[in-house]
């Protein structure tokens, strides 16, 4: 299991949870990358990187992002899942987006992209 965590500073009137956590599990063939706070233009670097080193050698299947624990979720999150899912086919790799935070389907379905991805 990998943990890696992205501290900056929070916006004002913001929650308190200020770092971004990505842990890489498995299920089965799968990779399963679990996404916990802010993303935002401060941490999304965070993400793409990791799962860019995920899909690097022979990649997984299917990777699944777990957004349930994302807190925050601006354009540069929208970005960055585009620029995964981006990554992730020319690997030959599907996407799954599991668990979304409330906050995440809200802005992906304010900005149309909500039928985008593969949602479970």
């Amino acid at each position: 299991m990998s943990v890696h965590q992205v501290p900056h500073p929070a916006p004002p009137l913001a929650t308190d949870e200020s770092v971004l956590s990505v842990v890489l599990t498995t299920e089965g063939p799968d990779s399963v990358v679990e996404v916990r706070g802010p993303l935002d233009m401060a941490t999304v670097e965070l993400l793409v990187d990791f799962t860019m080193t995920v899909l690097s050698g022979v990649p997984p299947p299917v990777l699944v992002l777990d957004l349930s624990g994302v807190s925050f979720f601006s354009a540069a999150g929208i970005t960055a899942l585009l620029t995964v899912r981006e990554r992730a086919a020319t690997r030959g790799c599907g996407l799954v987006v599991r668990r979304p935070s409330r906050i995440t389907v809200t802005v992906l379905s304010l900005v149309g992209l909500s039928d985008e991805f593969i949602i479970e």
